[in-house]
């Protein structure tokens, strides 16, 4: 099967992971375990709460913003999800356990004295290592022990476990902002992208609530308060892409979730996910995915066979 590499598919953003809808659940964090596999590689995504984790099994690269960073099994990594980030695997299968926790964790006002403090591990650049931690740094053991714990804890979920994991991932980037708090401040660069990011954050969501529309630059650039050529000089600075493809990279990523998640036909997906014809929608699949739709759907499935047996 031909792998796309990820510089060739347009970053999205994960909606299940912003905070409007995770604060509205009254969650600040949501964790669980996960799973790259090296036959079906995703692109890159973003959203607005902070992450960190580790790997089980599995070696592959980090990408982050348009860098890539090698792991391995045992590595802790943490990013800011304000920054693109994918991970991909040189192995069959890699697998991880993921802690994505909301910002307000170390903004509330008892902990204000640390606040400086606890943001230091989440600010772009704030090692020369990158988002990994090597296995040989002194905070990489006590750090994956926590994340051991909070793994447990959100297993078990017993009484007040959800109070435990909050104390868990204080600790955690406790002994991050401990070891990482000599290093230089962030580039300029990174910070105008970061912004930047958050200026087009509206269109972000109205592609996410409207992505199968026929949305207009207009519409979308009136989201943010901007003009259209100034929009489009932000989605090109930020995530390297045009609003336009930003949307249709939206579709697709819906489609490969339809693709395997049911048994809709090429043509039906094609129209709910907002393509006016199946042509267009076949070409656009191929040319960012590497193969037509129904072949995707095919070697999905024969994954899974290959799998089970």
């Amino acid at each position: 099967m031909m792998i796309q590499h990820w510089r060739k598919m347009t970053p999205v953003y994960v909606s299940a992971l912003s905070s409007v809808k995770l604060l509205a659940a009254g969650e600040l964090f949501h964790s669980g375990d996960g799973e790259l596999h090296h036959s079906n590689p995703l692109p890159l995504h973003w959203h607005d709460y902070y992450e960190m984790g580790f790997f089980h099994s599995g070696t592959g690269i980090k990408v982050v913003g348009d860098r890539e960073y090698p792991y391995e099994p045992g590595q802790v990594y943490i990013i800011n999800g304000m920054e693109p980030h994918m991970g991909y695997s040189h192995d069959p299968r890699t697998s991880l356990f993921v802690v994505h926790f909301h910002p307000a964790l170390v903004n509330d006002n008892w902990i204000t004295r640390m606040r400086t403090e606890a943001h230091v591990p989440f600010l772009p650049d704030f090692s020369h290592y990158g988002p990994m931690i090597p296995l040989k740094d002194p905070v990489t053991v006590p750090v994956r022990n926590l994340l051991e714990r909070i793994r447990i804890e959100d297993i078990q979920r017993e009484t007040a476990w959800e109070v435990i994991v909050g104390g868990l991932i204080l600790q955690a980037i406790g002994h991050l902002a401990r070891g990482l708090l000599a290093v230089a401040s962030p580039s300029l660069e990174d910070q105008k992208r970061r912004e930047a990011l958050k200026r087009i954050h509206p269109v972000i969501r109205l592609i996410e609530d409207r992505y199968a529309d026929p949305l207009t630059l207009d519409e979308m650039a009136a989201a943010a308060c901007v003009s259209r050529s100034h929009c489009c000089a932000l989605f090109q600075f930020a995530l390297d892409t045009t609003p336009i493809a930003y949307r249709n990279s939206r579709r697709l990523t819906e489609a490969q979730r339809l693709l395997q998640g049911t048994d809709q036909t090429v043509c039906e997906i094609a129209y709910q996910i907002g393509f006016s014809s199946v042509q267009e929608f076949n070409r656009l699949f191929l040319r960012k995915i590497g193969m037509t739709p129904t072949r995707f759907r095919q070697h999905f499935y024969n994954s899974l066979q290959n799998i089970s047996s």
